[in-house]
């Protein structure tokens, strides 16, 4: 590693500095470091596509194998750093090598490390496994907290991120082609809106991953150049060249003057020349002794003694142990607290939820809705939504018409009968033009499962009835009519 060709300025930094440094170097570069993650991590996910798994699933699993995408990012930063050539094409030659040390511990016991950017170049640039790595990590991280703050800030941006892009997408989308709502994207979300999630988390995921990566890289190298004095190196370095050519550029007259002098003292015997070696001892002293070399200190130190087989010999179980648990006792406060977090997203969340689920429920939650600003339209798709156009017992006269052959007419009935309760007894909000699709869209989450099915059993035997022009069966047309009212009673008119 040669200092006298990095990149950047080394000097005394505090943490939240020493990550702005890494972030200025992730904007330099960006586009290089991005190319390098997601050539890393869109195979990986065709490959997990391809699988036979739950989209969820695979999504979760693409999160995780993140410590497969990261290091090829630091390995290309820390060369392009000290100026050396290095193409994407040459990284991803080496990929194998840069990955696989330590990969079975990176996406087990280490994967939920805080501190996973910063320790990360021990392994990948220092090559450290074993007690030597736990040993470096300790003295390293000595006193550095931002780095699990950097983690935990990085995962937030990245889910704000995700949301900003599944917002810009769905809002992209004509009114028209739009076949779902935002509470169905959260509760019942289909294939074709899964799709979209993981694409926008793919693409939030590549957004941050070079500011995480030489975020902590920076602070590593920041650590390294208090614990090594690499500023203090970099400047002797100078000072060393200044001298040089200071000296360079006087070596002829110094050459001059030394002629001078030899023949100015030529005609002198030797001896005249020649020191005594009591007097010259006398006179080194008396330089030594001034305080421009300083002072003598002794101190001492408590050295163990004893058996060196003792120092040899160790328990491999206490030293696993020791690398599973090391960073998380180092960092025990931070996790703490972000397990207390995470535990309040994860309650508000649910209490929303079960508002969501529940809201009708709420004392006067109908009569509020009511009275509220919403307009409650007279007419969906044509069909008169009125309380007072419709019979006392919508079912009992869709099942006279029926027997009687009309079975556009009864269906008409029960189906119109059904929008009437929804709207003003339920106060589901439908828009006035919306067609059948998009007012099971609109039920959908609010009414329970069962009342949810048969809806959409009515609806489906409705459309079938209306514009297709096949007519089911007499019975399962009366077990419609007679299953009708317990799920929506009597029209909303007292």
């Amino acid at each position: 590693m040669n200092l006298a060709r990095i990149a950047v300025k080394l000097r005394p930094r505090q943490a939240w500095e020493s990550i702005d440094l890494g972030f200025a170097m992730a904007r330099k570069w960006y586009l290089s470091l991005w190319l390098l993650w997601l050539c890393s991590a869109l195979p990986v996910m065709v490959v997990l596509a391809l699988l036979p798994l739950p989209l969820w699933l695979a999504g979760l699993l693409l999160w995780w194998l993140k410590p497969l995408y990261e290091p090829p990012l630091l390995f290309w930063l820390s060369r392009r750093l000290f100026a050396e050539d290095s193409t994407i094409k040459s990284v991803f030659r080496g990929w194998l090598r840069i990955v696989l040390p330590q990969l079975l511990a990176n996406l087990t016991w280490r994967r939920l490390n805080p501190s996973r950017s910063f320790v990360m170049p021990v392994v990948v640039l220092e090559g450290l496994k074993g007690r030597r790595r736990s040993n470096r990590i300790g003295v390293l991280s000595r006193g550095v907290h931002a780095a699990g703050w950097l983690t935990l800030v990085g995962l937030a941006f990245e889910v704000v991120l995700e949301l900003g892009f599944i917002v810009l997408v769905i809002g992209l989308i004509p009114q028209e082609l739009m076949w779902i709502d935002w509470q169905s994207y959260f509760i019942d979300p289909d294939p074709l809106t899964e799709w979209v999630h993981q694409g926008c988390a793919l693409l939030a995921m590549s957004c941050i991953a070079p500011f995480y990566v030489s975020g902590g890289f920076a602070l590593y190298l920041n650590r390294r150049s208090q614990l090594e004095a690499w500023d203090l190196e970099i400047g002797l370095r100078n000072m060393a060249q200044r001298h040089h050519r200071i000296q360079r550029l006087g070596a002829a007259s110094l050459f001059v003057a030394a002629v001078l002098l030899v023949a100015a003292v030529l005609p002198q015997p030797a001896e005249a020349l020649q020191l005594d070696p009591q007097e010259s001892r006398q006179l080194i002293d008396e330089v030594l002794a001034g305080e421009v070399f300083g002072r003598y200190r002794e101190f001492g130190y408590w050295k163990p003694i004893g058996d060196e087989s003792d120092e040899v010999e160790h328990n491999w179980l206490l030293e696993w142990l020791e690398q599973v648990l090391g960073g998380f006792t180092r960092n025990i406060a931070f996790y703490a607290e972000l397990v207390v977090w995470l535990a309040a997203g994860v309650i508000l969340a649910y209490l929303l939820y079960w508002f969501m689920q529940n809201r009708t429920l709420l004392p006067g939650a109908a009569k509020r809705q009511h009275e509220g600003n919403r307009q409650i339209p007279s007419q969906i798709a044509g069909l008169d939504l009125r309380p007072e156009t419709l019979p006392a017992d919508p079912a009992a006269e869709a099942a006279s018409l029926i027997e009687q052959g009309d079975y556009r007419g009864g269906f008409g009935l029960l189906y119109r009968a059904a929008l009437s309760v929804l709207i003003h007894d339920h106060s589901i909000a439908i828009a006035e033009g919306a067609t059948e699709g998009e007012c099971l869209l609109s039920v959908r989450g609010v009414m329970p499962d069962e009342s949810m099915r048969f809806f959409s059993r009515l609806t489906g035997v409705w459309q079938q009835t209306a514009y297709g022009h096949i007519q089911p069966a007499k019975e399962e047309a009366l077990d419609l009519c007679r299953e009708w009212p317990g799920y929506f009673g009597v029209s909303g008119e007292e």
